[in-house]
């Protein structure tokens, strides 16, 4: 993972758990390579870096280990962390990797994360009364019935009301519409975070039109998100945090 620190007073923290392409040397013998890998969430590294917050990537393949993922729980039907097939149904793994093998993964890819963001989040709770965590995402729109922006907060349970009324006038001013946990509620990282004292955690899902072409930014539409960004991780601060 990478934790791209910046000289910044700011009580926001951006978590970016899914723009990782790195299939580690010693798995990638396991690894089907023909299989499609197309659900990642492209560039947002590039697409934050010009703006003032510390960050957080996950640098491995969410197709190796998702970090956003929930961890099994009795009686609940939760998405692996180490996914087995990709979205055309095609297996990920020539050999799926035994129970073993799962432990070390998550030991090396899943936990770590967890406790870089709980150390950043403390760092901010250190100089900060409240703490506001973004937890950045992209979706192909092309396969959905929108291209609004989806702030996720599952089901209100992870965000202030008033924090969220305001993120959606501040994006409404800058030419973005959106909606509320359709069809993106969140995941475990603002489960696991935004309902502890003094943090509020907010999932932020960015179609594919509005940054991309291809894999990679699209020069004059990322430059145009990124000051809608800027403006509003801004103004969002000075308002509630």
């Amino acid at each position: 993972m990478k934790v791209i620190y910046k000289q910044s007073n700011s009580p926001l923290v951006i978590s970016i758990p899914h723009s990782g392409t790195d299939i580690p040397q010693d798995i990638a013998p396991l690894c089907n390579l023909a299989a499609k890998r197309e659900h990642t969430d492209w560039a947002l590294e590039e697409l934050v870096a010009p703006l003032s917050e510390t960050t957080l990537v996950a640098t491995v393949s969410r197709y190796i280990v998702d970090v956003n993922r929930f961890k099994p729980r009795a009686g609940k039907t939760t998405q692996p962390i180490i996914p087995r097939i990709d979205e055309k149904g095609n297996l990920l793994f020539n050999n799926y990797p035994s129970k073993q093998k799962q432990a070390d993964w998550l030991e090396r890819y899943y936990t770590p994360y967890y406790l870089h963001l709980e150390n950043l989040l403390n760092e901010k709770l250190e100089q900060h009364e409240r703490v506001l965590l973004v937890d950045l995402h992209s979706y192909d729109d092309k396969l959905f019935n929108t291209s609004d922006i989806i702030l996720g907060t599952r089901k209100k349970q992870t965000l202030n009301q008033d924090t969220l009324k305001q993120l959606q006038l501040l994006f409404h001013e800058e030419g973005l519409t959106t909606q509320v946990d359709t069809p993106f509620s969140g995941g475990n990282i603002i489960a696991t975070f935004g309902k502890q004292a003094r943090i509020e955690a907010v999932q932020i899902e960015v179609p594919y039109s509005l940054y991309l072409e291809g894999h990679s930014l699209h020069p004059e539409r990322a430059s145009i998100l990124q000051t809608q960004f800027q403006n509003i991780f801004q103004k969002v601060q000075m308002y509630h945090f």
